[in-house]
Order: structure tokens, then C-alpha cells, then sequence
């Protein structure tokens, strides 16, 4: 675990603003950014690469607006993240800008380890609200600006696969003929529970509200099916999105769970043969697709000009053209500037449908307001407590009844 240090990506000053004279030229500018990869993966050269490219295609165009920036990026893993940063930020070398998924925005911002940003009511215009409230704290305060989401999605093999099942009943049925991958992980298993309703409890419980018995009836409906489905011979829970991956890459597996943000590696593995559809739809017919959020957030040890600089980067990369640009030149993230989604969606090209659509509905006000589920993941100790009720459920140690009741007490912050 722990940071890989890739040092000296350093993206170096333009030569034509030496060339046009001592009078113009501004000293560089070092911007320390540092970039968390899931835990869950492996920090590969291939990654390197991409999150380079990436990387230095934007950091190109930015010096197109102050030629003085010059990041040096950090990719680490999430793993004891937020502890490197704060023993970083203690000693005075902390990172300027840190670039991770909402959670642990807020985690940081919580230990007091970046500075609030403000955004402007013409800047916050263009994107919807319920992204700002995955990265307001309790205190009101905006704890990073929201620049990208990734989507879950169904990843299949359209010849092993003509037509994906549309809803969780279709994906028993053709478990019989097809081989199905879920990852056990809570985060990767919470679109069955939304499939459910049963989100809707969890939150009760988390506000402490009076319990409702038909609202955690839901609850027990969707660990019954996952029950149901663990007895099904052709659908297999594997230990993370990796080994899903691996095993649809391998034809193992013929349909599984998939994040956008994987979409390049499936692509150039299967090639055609990839394809991608919406998650199961289950008995909610609420639309609530299902997330990550990509946030920039400030850190604390910078100077002056080193925040003015930070900020310059987060206001070019939330900008409609670079939003669109990057979206496009990827095809596995979403644009959170409802300007950008428009485009984007028209523009992704076939084969992606399942992307386009979430797209399209992004741009709704209402839509995906679900995700304020984001606060079930923020308490390690609770996460964890849900993820075993889960697992002993599935492996039939605890009945759903008996899981219903321990996550719901779980999430009141009543022992067990």
C-alpha cells in the first residue's frame, strides 16, 4: 500500500514565453497534485501511462492560460491515504491539489487537511445541485469542486450474450444458459439495494428517524435476493471489480458489474466484443443510477500563489470545453456541467447506450438524488459492519431477517 511516487511529471514552462522577453516572463509555479487510485486495484505501468496522458493533455491546454503552472504529480493508493496526507500536511509539504473521490474529500476536509472552496452561483448554475451535496460538510461548507462522474454500469460479451437481462427476475432465468459476476463489496452491491428501495431505510436509520417496518421490509427483500441469487450455480460473487474483470476478459464469466472508469482496459482487451448495458431493473422504479464522483479539492500547505494557480486548474478543467474534450477523448466518464453532458451524450459513440442514457437523465434537476446514499460509506466501522452482515448472508451463516436488524442497528449507532 501506500503512495507510488512518480516523480518529476513535470510539465515544463512554454519556451515562447522566454523567447518573448525578460519583461513577460514569470517565474514557475510547482503545483503538488496528488491523484488516489481504488485500493481495490493495482497501480500498473499501464495505468501510469494513462492517468499520464491524460494528465499532460490537459496540463497542455492549461498552460495555454498561464504558461507559470508546472504540476508534479503523486498517484496513490487509497489504502492509509488520508493518514499520508495528514502526516504530509503536519510537515509542511502537503499537496496543493488533491484529486480523489467524494468520501474522501470529505474525509480530508474532516481532519482538517484541505480549505473549503467557494464557487460562484453563475459557476454552480451548471451543475446539478445533489453533486454538491456529496461534497458539502456538515458544517455547509464545500469540501472540493465535483469534475467528473463514473457510472456503474452491466459489462458483457455480446457473442457469448445477444440480449442482457433488463430486469433482476430476466438475470435468474438466464443464469441458467449464462455465466454472472457481482463484486461482494457493498459499494458494487448497493445498485441491488436501490433496486429495492431499500437505500430509502438505510438513510432513516442514519438519521435516526422512528423505524418503519415497511420501510425495512425493503431491506429483507433485497438480502433475500441476494440469498436467491447465491444459490444460483451460474451467478458468483468474486472478491473485487479485478477479478470480475478478469474473468469476463477470459470469457469465465459472461456478464458482470462494471465502472465507466474501466471501460478503456475491458476495451482493449474484448474489443467488439464488449458491450454495454444498465443494471437490472428490480421492483423500484425510481431512477438511481449509481456514481463515483470525481473531486479536486485544496490543500493547506500552499502559498499564495501556489492556491491562485490550484484554482486556475479547477476552473479550466470545470469549464464546458475541457468537461466535453476529456469526457469525449476517454468515452468511460460523464461530465458533471450539464453543458458538457448534453454534447456528450450525442457524441459517445455506438455501443455505449447504457452511458448515453444516464447522460441524457444527468441533466435532469431530480435525477439520481439517491446518491445522498454516499453517507453510508463514510464510518469504516459501519461500512465494514454492513459488508460482513452482507457476506454472511450470502454464504447463508445469518438469515436476511437476522442482517435486516444488525445493519439497521448498525446505522442507528446502536450495538449489536
Amino acid at each position: 500500500m501506500g503512495a507510488l511516487r512518480i516523480q518529476h511529471l513535470a510539465l515544463g514552462i512554454a519556451l515562447a514565453t522566454l523567447s518573448a522577453g525578460c519583461s513577460s516572463w514569470r517565474p514557475p509555479v510547482v503545483i503538488k497534485v496528488v491523484r488516489t487510485v481504488n485500493s481495490a486495484e493495482t497501480i500498473s505501468s499501464k495505468d501510469y501511462e494513462r492517468l499520464r496522458e491524460v494528465t499532460e493533455d490537459a496540463i497542455d491546454h492549461i498552460r495555454s492560460v498561464d504558461p507559470s503552472i508546472r504540476p508534479q504529480l503523486t498517484l496513490s493508493t487509497q489504502a492509509n491515504f488520508v493518514d499520508e496526507i495528514d502526516d504530509q500536511t503536519r510537515s509542511g509539504f502537503g499537496p496543493d491539489l488533491l484529486i480523489t473521490d467524494s468520501d474522501t474529500a470529505l474525509e480530508l476536509y474532516r481532519r482538517k487537511l484541505t480549505d473549503p472552496i467557494k464557487i460562484s452561483p453563475e459557476d454552480r448554475a451548471d451543475t446539478p445541485n445533489y453533486l454538491f451535496d456529496l461534497v458539502t460538510a456538515e458544517d455547509g461548507l464545500l469540501v472540493g469542486r465535483p469534475v467528473n462522474q463514473f457510472v456503474q454500469l452491466a459489462c458483457f460479451n455480446n457473442e457469448r450474450m445477444e440480449i442482457p437481462p433488463e430486469t433482476l427476475e430476466d438475470m435468474e432465468e438466464e443464469s441458467e444458459n449464462n455465466n454472472f459476476g457481482m463484486a461482494l463489496q457493498l459499494k458494487d452491491l448497493f445498485w441491488s439495494a436501490e433496486a429495492f428501495d431499500a437505500g430509502e431505510a438505510m438513510e432513516a436509520a442514519l438519521a435516526k428517524r422512528p423505524p418503519d417496518p415497511d420501510r425495512q421490509s425493503k431491506v429483507t427483500q433485497w438480502l433475500h435476493w441476494l440469498e436467491s441469487a447465491s444459490y444460483q450455480q451460474n451467478i458468483r460473487f468474486l472478491n473485487n471489480q479485478r477479478s470480475l474483470r478478469k474473468a469476463l476478459i477470459s470469457g469465465e464469466l459472461d456478464w458482470i458489474t462494471c465502472w465507466s472508469s474501466s471501460l478503456r482496459e475491458l476495451r482493449e482487451q474484448m474489443g467488439e466484443k464488449l458491450a454495454l448495458a444498465p443494471l437490472p431493473k428490480g421492483p423500484s422504479t425510481k431512477l438511481k443510477a449509481a456514481t463515483k464522483l470525481q473531486v479536486w479539492s485544496l490543500g493547506r500547505n500552499s502559498s499564495g500563489t501556489q492556491r491562485e494557480k490550484a484554482l486556475v486548474m479547477i476552473d479550466f478543467i470545470t469549464k464546458p470545453w475541457a468537461q466535453k474534450t476529456y469526457a469525449l477523448a476517454g468515452r468511460n466518464s460523464l461530465p458533471v456541467n450539464r453543458k458538457a453532458a448534453k454534447i456528450v451524450a450525442s457524441k459517445i459513440p455506438g455501443g455505449t447506450a447504457a452511458l448515453v442514457m444516464y447522460a441524457q437523465e444527468s441533466i435532469k434537476e431530480k435525477a439520481a438524488k439517491g446518491q445522498s446514499k454516499a453517507r453510508v460509506f463514510r464510518d469504516p466501522a459501519r461500512y465494514q459492519e454492513i459488508s460482513d452482515a452482507l457476506m454472511d448472508t450470502i454464504y447463508d451463516v445469518r438469515s436476511p431477517e437476522e442482517s435486516t436488524k444488525d445493519i439497521i442497528n448498525s446505522l442507528r449507532g446502536e450495538k449489536q
